[in-house]
């Protein structure tokens, strides 16, 4: 029964908006609102509909909810995200934690949240992809939220053999592309790139050390990479003579990564054609 003085109104009109699923509420021939098709069958509101100031407030309450929760489904299911990543960007949003709380609830209710599922399906592409080791899928993992038991129980999947199997390709291929580099500084480069990516410490030195023991380094490529930046240092340190000039040249070779006999053999062989020029 309604408390006495308690103010009615009616529902003059509905009509659909162009965007699908949303529809305008007149009450009493004014505009009032605008909900979503769920609150408008949850709440009945069809023309002829009578609500008081408390149904409409909590009409208000649900669509308000159902907005968020549209936010969230859309980027929920735009692709695979962890419980806390919906809850992070909701609150971006400046949604309350109570009307989040919910959303969660009912997102995870009809599975569309599941970090099980979201961390399996986020190691076994990483996996396929060679794209990041598994101790960098940890650390993402744990960057969006996942429980550390799920983390440790997916990624013992993730087996060492499988690592050595991706090092193996990804060392091959990354040392291709480093032929520019004296060979010692390439191991290096990969070495810190594989690091980067995620990959066991020891693991890649194993993977590096079998790459050296079946690929020889080039030595005319070794000595052309080494001319090459050997008179790039020459020019940088023309202006100094004697002593101070080679140990700057020799100083700079070295931080390349090439061996000091090397170094002073490229000095001796082509430091005085040089000075001449």
């Amino acid at each position: 029964m309604l408390s006495e003085g308690a103010i009615m109104a009616k529902v003059t009109s509905v009509r659909q908006q162009r965007r699908p699923g949303r529809y305008n509420i007149y009450l009493d021939d004014e505009y009032a609102l605008a909900v979503d098709e769920k609150i408008l069958i949850q709440f009945d509101l069809f023309k002829g509909r009578q609500l008081d100031d408390t149904e409409l407030e909590r009409v208000q309450e649900a669509e308000y909810e159902q907005k968020a929760y549209t936010k969230a489904l859309l980027y929920a299911t735009g692709q695979m995200r962890s419980q806390q990543q919906v809850i992070r960007k909701l609150r971006d949003q400046d949604f309350p934690l109570a009307v989040i709380k919910r959303v969660i609830e009912r997102l995870s209710a009809a599975n569309v949240l599941d970090d099980q599922l979201f961390a399996e399906t986020y190691v076994r592409g990483l996996q396929r992809s060679h794209k990041l080791g598994p101790l960098a899928a940890k650390q993402k993992l744990r960057e969006w939220g996942v429980d550390n038991d799920i983390i440790t129980d997916v990624l013992t999947d993730y087996s060492a053999d499988d690592e050595r199997t991706q090092l193996e390709d990804k060392v091959a291929t990354l040392m291709a592309k480093q032929s520019r580099n004296a060979h010692r500084m390439a191991i290096q480069k990969v070495s810190q790139k594989l690091r980067q990516q995620g990959y066991h410490p020891q693991l890649i030195q194993e993977a590096l050390q079998d790459y050296e023991a079946n690929h020889e380094a080039d030595p005319e490529n070794e000595w052309e990479n080494l001319d090459r930046d050997g008179r790039r240092a020459f020019d940088r340190y023309a202006r100094y003579d004697g002593y101070e000039f080679t140990r700057r040249v020799k100083g700079a070779l070295a931080r390349k990564g090439y061996q000091f006999d090397e170094i002073d053999r490229w000095l001796r062989t082509q430091a005085a054609t040089l000075r001449d020029l």
